[in-house]
């Protein structure tokens, strides 16, 4: 398969392989599976990327699971955090969308949003809420193979050198520092922040509430000491486990103004309404349960606000990777093979990871 659009300052499109390994969804499958695909090609209004790398995320772990209605039905390339280099052009893409060229380093924007002045979500600046079409890599083709189409709409360019932003930083910043700042947006200066939950996500949040919101104090609070000590490596005021938070926040005297649940689970909600203050704010990002029950009267007596969060807004991704570039915040990410997709997969479902891991195709 080979590509002829070139421009005079920019090197060749390379010649490219007819098949990939890529590692995708099947129905009834139980993993992660490795399988050969076609090499896609760009439809008019599409690009063809180059992934240099690509994040894996918890939310993959939903299609194995049978808690998760997801109702896909075809198979798919999983990966939804991806970054790479612009290869090819659909033939309507380089009037419609003229800051996009060869060779571009650049994200993507996975939630696929159609951006229809007719669309309900979309019209109001929502994008992140669109349901028009399925997300790429969560029930259209991603990232976890070595070339991926996608949408123009999508393509959010990376203004800085790899060197300033390193490509697995920058998949990652397409979700797990996204969604970490969408969720974080209305945190005021001078506010106390609890962040439940210290992974990929939560190790985000808490230099997005320190270094960009301008938290007075945050604090991080997980069950495992390895997540304690890395939260107070990139800044964290305190660091304990959720049974020692009472005594925490008795003996220094801190009122928590929003309290923020990385992990989802009924025992993790619970212990955020006990520990935010009257009037305070919790936010909702972890999906660790399909459900999570709200006492009613314990939450009424409070006057608390409770707000969910969903992934996050082109906007925004693209001002998450200034933020990236002026170092405010600096994901933890280790890089791995793409060939050991389905074996960090596994590693994730275990809890055997210690962060975020950032795929790179061989």
């Amino acid at each position: 398969m080979a590509f002829s659009s070139q421009t005079s300052d920019m090197k060749p499109t390379p010649i490219l392989p007819e098949e990939m390994e890529a590692y995708r969804w099947y129905p009834g499958a139980k993993t992660l599976t490795q399988a050969k695909v076609a090499v896609p090609t760009p439809a008019e209004y599409e690009v063809l990327v180059k992934i240099l790398a690509a994040g894996m995320c918890h939310s993959d772990l939903m299609f194995y699971e049978d808690t998760y209605k997801l109702g896909r039905t075809k198979p798919f390339t999983m990966g939804h955090e991806g970054a790479g280099e612009i290869i090819a052009l659909g033939n309507s893409v380089p009037s419609l969308f003229p800051d996009l060229h060869l060779n571009q380093y650049i994200v993507i924007h996975s939630k696929n949003a159609c951006y229809l002045p007719s669309c309900p979500e979309c019209s109001i600046g929502a994008d992140n809420l669109c349901t028009q079409h399925l997300p790429l890599g969560l029930g259209v083709d991603g990232a976890y193979a070595p070339f991926m189409v996608v949408p123009a709409r999508n393509i959010v360019p990376v203004n800085a050198t790899k060197e300033e932003i390193p490509p697995a930083v920058a998949a990652v910043a397409t979700d797990a520092v996204l969604t970490s700042y969408h969720s974080l947006r209305d945190v005021k200066v001078g506010e106390t922040v609890l962040i439940v939950g210290i992974g990929g996500l939560g190790t985000n949040a808490l230099q997005i509430a320190k270094n960009v919101k301008g938290a007075q104090t945050v604090i991080a609070c997980d069950n495992r000491g390895v997540a304690l000590q890395a939260a107070l490596e990139v800044g964290a005021d305190y660091a304990v486990k959720p049974e020692e938070l009472p005594s925490l926040l008795t003996s220094n005297k801190l009122v928590v103004d929003t309290a923020c649940d990385f992990v989802g689970t009924g025992t993790t909600f619970k212990s955020i309404l006990e520990h935010v203050r009257p009037g305070g704010t919790i936010l909702l990002i972890g999906l660790g349960a399909p459900f999570v029950e709200l006492p009613l009267i314990a939450a009424g007596r409070k006057e608390i606000t409770i707000k969910s969060n969903f992934w996050g807004k082109k906007h925004e991704l693209a001002e998450v990777l200034e933020i990236l570039k002026s170092r405010r915040v600096t994901p933890v990410v280790e890089v791995r093979s793409l060939s050991e997709a389905a074996e960090v997969f596994e590693e994730m479902r275990n809890a055997r990871l210690k962060g975020r891991v950032a795929l790179v195709p061989n």
